[in-house]
């Protein structure tokens, strides 16, 4: 929860600054904000379902180890990534 959290205020505070700009590359700037916001906004139930649900499809138990469990850090190394740069 945490790092949406994040996303979501660093998405509002980039999507204002860069519409306040007037120009055409902020506007632009305040679009891909508010996109990044709205698909963080969207994705965090899914991931939060897929991690309660992944366990259940490991090796076993002394394998931790699936798709479900792979797609889920991926998602969250790039949304760790996507705020590190914004």
């Amino acid at each position: 929860r945490p790092l949406f959290q994040s996303l979501q205020t660093l998405a509002d505070d980039n999507a204002s600054f860069f519409q306040g700009s007037g120009t055409e590359i902020g506007r632009r700037f305040a679009a891909a904000f508010a996109a990044l916001r709205e698909h963080g906004r969207r994705l965090e139930p899914a991931l939060r379902h897929f991690a309660r649900l992944y366990h259940r499809f490991d090796l076993d138990e002394a394998t931790p180890g699936n798709g479900y469990r792979s797609l889920v850090q991926t998602a969250r190394c790039c949304l760790a990534h996507a705020v590190h740069k914004s």
